[in-house]
């Protein structure tokens, strides 16, 4: 139904599409004068010709002729008048439509004339924005620049801060490993001067006392160790008095002071008596 609708509509415009453009009318011309001419000539030739007895003279044929000849002239006259009437008014017509079209032509070059000033403009605002845009895509590549230049010195600056805060908690940690080491030295040597006494109860305490204090260094990661007595004495494990040269094959047969390690990393060596 949709199909037939659209058909429907559709074919109203492709019938006007096709017509032509109409005609301008037709001019009349007045047609009795010439046919009331026509039969007055053609009568005045029948006229002619019941006066000819016997053989026609030469003046009765031609007039004759000329009467049939006028009486013909004035039949195809009014129609030759219409269509040289017509003819003009086409032509008329035509050079109407013409100065038309030429009027609309010189509305489109009107048309045109203004788009390309229009497009003068556009291009020289293009031209404009174009500029515009390089100066702003200098003055960034500029900014970039130099944020660039002060983020590299600010990170100089900054990497040489944490390289001096790195090296004081760096000394800070020597220097309290250093001192939680002598502090656990203190007491290693306590506890042995109290197993030399042979006293249980002061021996039970101190062993206690060094025990609570190597837990707590070892919470820090400062892990004591000892020595294991009878091993072969190893320079790269073991560590001897100044005053004291090692011999080859000899054996570890007392810690002095214990070896400590910091998170996995031995920081001393134990301190051994050899044979």
């Amino acid at each position: 139904m949709s199909d037939e609708t659209e058909t429907a509509q559709s074919a109203p415009k492709r019938k006007s599409a096709k017509n032509p453009q109409p005609l301008p009318l037709p001019v009349a011309v007045p047609k009795w004068p010439f046919f009331l001419s026509d039969i007055i000539f053609i009568g005045l030739g029948f006229w002619i010709s019941t006066l000819i007895q016997g053989e026609p003279e030469s003046w009765q044929i031609i007039s004759i002729v000329v009467c049939a000849v006028f009486g013909t002239s004035f039949a195809v006259a009014p129609y030759y008048f219409e269509y040289r009437a017509e003819a003009k008014a086409v032509e008329i017509a035509q050079l109407t439509s013409v100065a038309k079209e030429v009027n609309k032509m010189e509305n489109v070059a009107a048309q045109i004339c203004e788009a390309t000033e229009n497009w003068e403009a556009v291009q020289e605002q293009s031209t404009q924005t174009a500029k515009l845009a390089e100066e702003i895509a200098q003055g960034i590549a500029a900014s970039v620049k130099e944020h660039d230049a002060f983020m590299a010195q600010a990170g100089n600056e900054e990497v040489g801060a944490l390289k001096l805060e790195v090296e004081k908690l760096r000394r800070a940690e020597v220097d309290w490993v250093n001192t939680l080491v002598a502090t656990l030295d203190l007491v290693y040597r306590l506890e042995r001067s109290a197993v030399a006494s042979g006293k249980e109860q002061f021996i039970r305490t101190m062993g206690q006392f060094q025990g609570q204090c190597r837990d707590t260094a070892r919470r820090v990661g400062l892990v004591a160790f000892e020595a294991e007595n009878g091993v072969p004495f190893d320079s790269d494990q073991h560590a001897l008095p100044p005053e004291d040269s090692p011999k080859e094959g000899v054996k570890v047969v007392e810690t002095r002071l214990p070896g400590f390690r910091l998170q996995g990393k031995v920081v001393r060596k134990p301190l051994v008596a050899v044979e």
